[in-house]
C-alpha cells in the first residue's frame, strides 16, 4: 500500500480518527430521538475538557493543553462547531451513512481551500477529483428526482465548514499542541451550547415549530442514566477521533490525509447495519463509490509527487 509506505503514522491516525468519528456519530443519532443537540454539546464538551485537564495534571503535562496563540485556534473552533451542528441537524432524518457520504465532499473542499488559502498547487488530476467528488454528492442527493432529500445539503455544508477547519489546522495551527486545540474547540462549543440550551428552555419555540426538528430546536431534556451514558461515550470517542485527526493533519499535507478519511464510510455503513438494520440504496452506494474514486485520485497524485 503506497499510502502506508508514504507515512505510516499518518495512515494509522487517520484510520483511528475515522473509526472514532463513526462511533461518535452513531451514538449521536441514538441521542437524536429524545435528546437535545445543545444539551449534548454542552455536557459532552464540558466532560471532554475535564477529562483532558485531569489527565494533563495527572501526568504533569499541563503545557500540552494551553494554545500558543488565540486567534487561529478560536477560528478553527468556530468552523468545527459549525460542521458538527450542521451534520448532527440532519441525523434525525437520514442514516449516518447517507449523511456521511454527503459530508465526504469535504476532501474536495480541502483541495480547493488549500489552493486558495495555503497556496498549494493542484493539477488536472486533483481538479478532476474535485469535480468527481461533487458529482458523487449529486448522485446521493438526487436534486430534481423523487428521492431528493434537501436535508442532505446540511452535511454538504458541514463538509465545507470542516474543510476550513482542516486548512486552519494545517496552515496556522501545526505547532499547537493537539490537546489544546481540542480544549479550545470544546470550550467554544460548551459556551454555544449553554447559551442556546438556556434560551430554548426559557423561551421555547411553539410545539409546531419544535416538531420540525426537536433535536435541534429543543432546550434541556430529562437527564436519564441512558442519556448520560451515551453522552459519556461520545466524549471518549470524540477525544479519540479529534486527537487522531489533528495529529494526522499536523504531520502530513492536507491533500494526503483527506483521502484516508473515506474509510469512515465503511465504519458508518457497518454501524448503520448493526444498530438500525439499514442497508444503503443503489444510488447511495454509487455516490459513495464515486466520491471514494475522487479521494483515490487525490491519493494517487500525492504518491506520484512523492
Amino acid at each position: 500500500m503506497f499510502l502506508l509506505s508514504a507515512n505510516p503514522k499518518t495512515f494509522f491516525f487517520a484510520l483511528m480518527a475515522a473509526f472514532g468519528f463513526a462511533m461518535q456519530d452513531a451514538v449521536v443519532k441514538m441521542l437524536s430521538v429524545n435528546g437535545s443537540l445543545w444539551q449534548l454539546m454542552l455536557l459532552r464538551s464540558l466532560l471532554v475538557v475535564l477529562l483532558i485537564i485531569s489527565c494533563a495534571y495527572f501526568w504533569n503535562k499541563t503545557f500540552v493543553i494551553s494554545p500558543r496563540r488565540k486567534f487561529w485556534p478560536l477560528l478553527r473552533a468556530f468552523f468545527m462547531s459549525m460542521a458538527y451542528t450542521l451534520f448532527y441537524a440532519s441525523l434525525p432524518f437520514v442514516s449516518v451513512s447517507e449523511a456521511s457520504v454527503c459530508f465526504f465532499v469535504a476532501p474536495a473542499f480541502v483541495c480547493l481551500f488549500a489552493v486558495i488559502l495555503l497556496g498549494e498547487k493542484i493539477g488536472f488530476w486533483r481538479l478532476s477529483s474535485v469535480f468527481i467528488g461533487f458529482v458523487g454528492v449529486l448522485i446521493v442527493i438526487q436534486p430534481g428526482f423523487d428521492g431528493f432529500k434537501p436535508v442532505l445539503f446540511f452535511p454538504v455544508a458541514a463538509g465545507a465548514s470542516y474543510a476550513l477547519a482542516v486548512i486552519i489546522t494545517r496552515g496556522f495551527c501545526h505547532n499547537e499542541p493537539s490537546l489544546s486545540l481540542i480544549i479550545v474547540h470544546n470550550l467554544f462549543y460548551a459556551i454555544l451550547g449553554a447559551l442556546l440550551v438556556t434560551f430554548l428552555t426559557l423561551i421555547p419555540f411553539d410545539p409546531k415549530t419544535v416538531s420540525v426538528n426537536p433535536f435541534l430546536l429543543s432546550g434541556w431534556a430529562e437527564s436519564t442514566k441512558a442519556l448520560l451514558f451515551l453522552i459519556g461515550l461520545t466524549s471518549l470517542t470524540h477525544i479519540l477521533a479529534m486527537t487522531s485527526s489533528i495529529v494526522a493533519y499536523q504531520n502530513s499535507e492536507a491533500s494526503l490525509v483527506a483521502p484516508l478519511e473515506y474509510t469512515y464510510l465503511i465504519f458508518a455503513a457497518f454501524l448503520d447495519f448493526i444498530i438500525w438494520d439499514f442497508i444503503p440504496s443503489e444510488t447511495q452506494v454509487l455516490g459513495a463509490i464515486t466520491i471514494t474514486i475522487s479521494g483515490a485520485i487525490i491519493a494517487w497524485r500525492q504518491y506520484k509527487r512523492s
